[in-house]
């Protein structure tokens, strides 16, 4: 749960009621003067009546001066507090739709590895890839995959990704990225940044990346470029194959995905949403809200996600979540499944001119969820 933060009112005191004000100031006036013919043993004279009464006003009259002031006073207060309580709204806003832009985006995959592909995945005109039977139980493999041992399939998918982005157009533009985040394990790790300095020998990687955490590296990558030159980059890979399993919902998948970010891209996005089952916050309320976040005026036509499990009450959240479900595709893809959900939602904004929302299990919350819309 990641709400726009909300206080408390400021309670505002009752104003003075002007009638009961009069009506004691007309009690009081008599009652003086009574009270300085009482306390006088000899004879008073009128005068002294009327100055005790006015006296006895006057009383009233401070005392009515002093409440009005107190009210205006909290008034005043309740105000300022408002306005405070709007300017930090605000700031938390300004900071929650920092964005950031995919100026290249690798995804492989049982079901393809350039964007031809995936537009064909989306056209619905190929066909979901068919499970191949690992100990018995179901597995999705990428064709160019040949080892039965997970390691040696992960360094296997670490190259094919480095590989594949040479044969992507603006290759040679690359720079040096400013931060490098991982998923993945640091086999796959070393693979990779040795396929590297065989194909990019320019680029230097650090010897060991942040890990990648889901939104929360979104968050980074977001406040990074804030602030950031117009040239910085940086760089998010991983790969993961997974060993199929009885436990499983969905057949093991294996998969690689890499981003080149920049400040400014065709697609960019924000940090996305959480959600949490135990928070008092439905997800249609996270979903509005990221599309507040987005700056959208209507939901998006089009959304990139997976089935999450325990979860029923997503069918009724506004988004189109049955058109791109991508169980059948990818199967049980792990942590990679943000970084997919990610990747063909900007792949879709940027090859449809139109906004994409993703949605996918979080490596450290429940639910993540976000849109992707071209720049500008």
């Amino acid at each position: 749960m990641r709400a726009v933060p909300s206080f408390p009112p400021y309670k505002v005191t009752r104003p003075p009621v002007a009638k009961r004000w009069i009506a004691a100031a007309s009690l009081m006036g008599p009652i003086a003067g009574g009270c300085s013919v009482l306390l006088r043993k000899t004879e008073v004279s009128s005068g002294a009546v009327i100055t005790a009464m006015l006296i006895g006003i006057s009383v009233v009259g401070t005392l009515w001066f002093f409440r009005l002031g107190y009210y205006r006073c909290s008034v005043h207060n309740a105000t300022l507090w408002q306005q405070e309580v709007k300017a930090i709204q605000q700031q938390w806003w300004i900071q929650h739709r920092l964005h950031f832009g995919l100026l290249e985006t690798v995804l492989i995959g049982p079901a393809g590895s350039n964007e031809l592909e995936w537009e064909r995945v989306f056209r619905r005109e190929t066909l979901p890839p068919k499970a191949r039977s690992e100990r018995g139980f179901a597995a999705f493999r990428i064709a160019r995959t040949f080892s039965e041992d997970a390691d040696e399939r992960d360094q296997q998918l670490a190259r094919m990704l480095v590989l594949q982005w040479i044969k992507q157009p603006k290759s040679s533009e690359r720079l040096s990225p400013a931060r490098c985040y991982w998923a993945g394990s640091n086999i796959a790790w070393r693979a990779f940044i040795g396929q590297m300095k065989l194909t990019f020998p320019d680029v230097v990687l650090p010897e060991e990346p942040k890990p990648w955490r889901g939104e929360e590296t979104l968050a980074e990558l977001a406040e990074m470029f804030a602030d950031a030159a117009p040239d910085t980059q940086a760089l998010v890979a991983g790969c993961q194959s997974l060993t199929a399993s009885a436990t499983a919902v969905r057949p093991a998948s294996e998969t690689a995905v890499l981003w080149l970010v920049g400040a400014t891209a065709p697609v960019v996005l924000a940090r996305g949403e959480i959600f949490e089952p135990t928070a008092n916050e439905s997800i249609l309320q996270v979903c509005q809200r990221a599309q507040i976040q987005s700056e959208l005026e209507q939901v998006p036509e089009y959304c990139m996600l997976f089935s999450p499990s325990g979860q029923p009450e997503l069918a009724s959240c506004g988004w189109n979540v049955t058109q791109h479900l991508q169980d059948s595709y990818w199967g049980e893809s792990g942590e990679m499944e943000p970084l997919v959900a990610i990747s063909l939602a900007a792949i879709f904004a940027r090859t449809q001119k139109q906004p994409c929302g993703w949605i996918a299990a979080d490596p450290l919350h429940t639910l993540a969820l976000g849109i992707i819309k071209p720049y500008g």
